[in-house]
């Protein structure tokens, strides 16, 4: 049941059976004008479905993934030898000697610290496992975006139908006033005043189209190109209220919560690079081969290189990658201070939502509507005047918006609880 059969039904049990007419007469001219019936229609899991088969930011952390894990090898790979060849030409310059040509061929293998190669392949197997991390940051910002746009494409189009059937109502009273008017029972007054009102109404409808487009733009925007531009949408906006369980997501937050694990791994990947620059320190180690073929003679020549960390022992890169490790923790230690208390933050925005909603549901949608078919009566018999009546239906659809809000903050709310706790990423 949708928000505008709740209120027929409960018109119809205070009394009102004008109002349910003119609600069935808005619902059947607002079917001619949403193109849902005819366009395909989704659910909030398609377009979860939809948005990680298709969302462009998530293809390109998987990309930044694929090149990370491509690091990790580029990190364990050994140095190629290094051949050099070169030529040479010997001319005699005394007798006896004899001339001609030469060559040189050597060959030099670096061998490199195994210290150093470990801890290079540790870092690197770090920054895999943060790009491995990033998708699922980017995967569950992406459903929670498209949770909180999917129910506020619902939110408008409940507020257009409830504007739509505002309309059809103000419309129907202008025609009893001005019934009214020609018989004499009311003052030219009463139809003017009914007259601006449905052009409010009209106003009201043409702008909540326009938000309804503006929020389906938007929900296209987050899935992705495979959503196509003319859509409708099924889901239970109405009835269903969300629960959450505090004590599950609260310790989810600090176990499975993505931002929060890249942080970690952020921070074991500096102190890791720490190694890795005082790794650098001791020197690789080279190899050399040469043979050298004179007119006269073969020689064979071996020898190693080595560098000596005389001038340079990388003093700077250390105390930089130190400061970096100290600055990674610092930020670890910050995500989980902030994380937690957005969880607190979250976790009082939906209980004002829940209790918000229980009070507008629980008797405050209903006192509006029992004011305004009393006001309608007083009308009709002469006891009341139209402001009063218009009065009353302009508190009346004060109300049901703050209940479409109530209900539409209550889903994006549970939406940011289950960001922060990760309950829908497939990365766990």
């Amino acid at each position: 049941m949708n928000m505008a059969g709740a209120i027929c039904m409960a018109a119809a049990m205070l009394g009102g059976p004008a109002i349910c007419l003119a609600q069935a007469g808005a619902q059947a001219g607002g079917g001619a004008g949403e193109s849902a019936g005819s366009a395909a229609t989704f659910t909030l899991e398609n377009l979860l479905e939809l948005a990680r088969r298709d969302n462009l930011a998530l293809q390109s952390v998987r990309a930044q993934a694929l090149a990370a894990r491509a690091g990790v090898v580029t990190a364990r790979a050994y140095p190629n030898p290094e051949l050099e060849v070169l030529g040479a030409s010997f001319r005699a310059r005394s007798p006896g000697t004899l001339g001609g040509g030469g060559t040189a061929v050597g060959v030099t293998q670096r061998i490199e610290n195994p210290a150093l190669r470990g801890a290079r392949a540790d870092a690197a197997t770090a920054g895999a496992q943060i790009a491995e991390i990033g998708i699922w940051v980017t995967e569950n910002n992406l459903v929670a975006e498209v949770k909180t746009r999917f129910f506020e494409t619902l939110r408008r189009e409940e507020d257009l139908e409830a504007v739509r059937e505002d309309l059809a109502l103000t419309e129907q009273i202008r025609d009893r006033i001005r019934v009214r008017m020609r018989t004499g029972e009311a003052p030219r007054f009463d139809l003017i005043r009914a007259d601006n009102e449905v052009a409010l109404a009209r106003k009201q409808v043409d702008l909540a189209t326009a938000r309804v487009a503006e929020a389906k733009a938007y929900l296209r925007q987050a899935v992705g190109a495979g959503l196509p531009e003319s859509f409708g949408l099924t889901g239970d906006f109405y009835r269903k209220t969300p629960q959450a369980d505090y004590a599950a997501l609260r310790d989810a937050v600090l176990a499975a919560n993505p931002e929060l694990k890249r942080a970690l791994a952020d921070r074991a990947r500096a102190e890791m690079q720490v190694r890795v620059e005082q790794a650098q320190v001791v020197p690789s180690v080279s190899l050399r081969l040469i043979q050298e073929t004179e007119p006269e003679t073969r020689v064979l020549r071996g020898g190693i290189a080595l560098g000596v960390p005389l001038w340079d022992r990388r003093r700077g890169p250390i105390d930089e990658a130190r400061a970096q490790a100290i600055r990674s923790r610092a930020d670890a230690d910050l995500r989980r201070f902030v994380l937690v208390q957005s969880f607190e933050a979250a976790w009082q925005q939906y209980q004002a939502a829940l209790k918000a909603l229980q009070a507008l549901e629980g008797g405050i949608l209903q006192q509006a509507r029992t004011v305004v078919d009393i006001a309608e009566a007083a009308y009709r018999f002469g006891e009341r005047g139209i402001l009063e009546y218009l009065d009353a239906r302009r508190q009346f659809r004060t109300v049901r918006a703050d209940l479409i809000s109530a209900r539409f903050e209550l889903h994006a709310t549970k939406a940011e609880l289950e960001r922060l706790a990760a309950s829908d990423i497939k990365g766990e």
